[in-house]
């Protein structure tokens, strides 16, 4: 009795490829983990967190400046995210819920992490807390999964 190919499920030919390619040696194969970002075996499934903290105070009151925001830094960034974070300044716009467009000097906070419940209940609570602490009507959060090799 002969056996036919063609009712053989895909994966059950991408098997048979893959043994085929490895018995003709000579040939370069990368396997990718089974994974919606396509990891590669040398890289972990990390989530990047980035949180635009705007600088302008509320009612014509001034500005966070850098001495504020380096406090700020120090007494909630650091023991929130101990493994670290990346801070950069930027320049962004901003329209309140007054409607009104604002210009405002902005510090950009970067950072990577494993998924789980206590990072992220931590990026809540620094994002709660410099609204509070500066009167911010919200803290911009930017969340993805990224691929990353340490």
């Amino acid at each position: 009795m002969r056996q036919h190919f063609h009712h053989r499920t895909p994966r059950t030919r991408a098997a048979w490829l893959a043994c085929l390619a490895f018995a003709l040696g000579g040939c370069q194969v990368e396997l990718l983990r089974e994974h919606p970002l396509g990891c590669r075996g040398d890289e972990q499934r990390l989530v990047r967190d980035v949180l635009y903290f705007g600088t302008r105070l509320p009612n014509g009151a001034g500005d966070v400046d850098r001495s504020h925001f380096e406090q700020f830094e120090k007494d909630v960034l650091t023991p929130a995210f101990p493994a670290g974070f990346t801070v950069s300044e930027a320049s962004g716009y901003w329209r309140g819920a007054d409607q009104q467009q604002t210009h405002e000097r902005t510090f950009v906070v970067t950072i990577v992490h494993a998924d789980d419940a206590q990072f992220a209940a931590n990026v809540r609570a620094v994002a709660q807390r410099y609204r509070t602490m500066y009167q911010q009507e919200s803290v911009l959060r930017e969340r993805s999964n990224v691929c990353a090799q340490f």
